[in-house]
């Protein structure tokens, strides 16, 4: 996958908002509210943070991993998988967010003190290549993809 300057400008924006997204659309709801979906069908905020959280998380380390090592091979962990270790969806919801968003402004600033030639620094992955870039647009397409359901479950609240 090819490094584009301008993608890498979008895909950083994208990774920022989501954080402060759920901040603004959740400020003053209560926990009980935030942990209740809104019918059997759907996630409750915090199942949808626990979700973005774990997924942030492992794509992270992934990214991290990418930094600080020549070509490592990365294990493959399933956002799944670490939600449930972690219990993330348990958790007080705004007091997760705070971890999530302050997550975020840290990978945030490794990658913004990047040189464009590191976006293409390489790992494999379930034996596949995968570079800081296709990790980062991962994550953010990923984010992306929840906007609106982030959005809706708000306005039912």
């Amino acid at each position: 996958m090819k490094v584009k300057s301008g993608a890498i400008e979008d895909y950083l924006a994208t990774l920022s908002e989501t954080p402060l997204r759920l901040a603004a659309c959740t400020a003053g709801l209560d926990d009980a509210c935030l942990h209740s979906p809104p019918d059997l069908d759907d996630w409750s905020l915090a199942r949808l943070l626990a979700h973005l959280r774990a997924a942030a998380e492992v794509w992270g380390e992934s990214i991290h991993a990418m930094l600080a090592q020549e070509q490592p091979e990365i294990p493959d962990v399933h956002p799944n998988a670490r939600l449930k270790s972690a219990g993330y969806d348990k958790l007080e919801f705004h007091a997760s967010l705070q971890v999530y968003a302050e997550q975020r402004q840290a990978l945030l600033e490794a990658l913004r003190s990047l040189p464009l030639e590191a976006w293409s620094r390489p790992a494999t992955i379930r034996g596949r290549a995968h570079t800081v870039f296709s990790q980062v647009r991962r994550m953010a397409l990923h984010e992306a993809e929840h906007w609106e359901q982030i959005e809706r479950l708000c306005q039912v609240k």
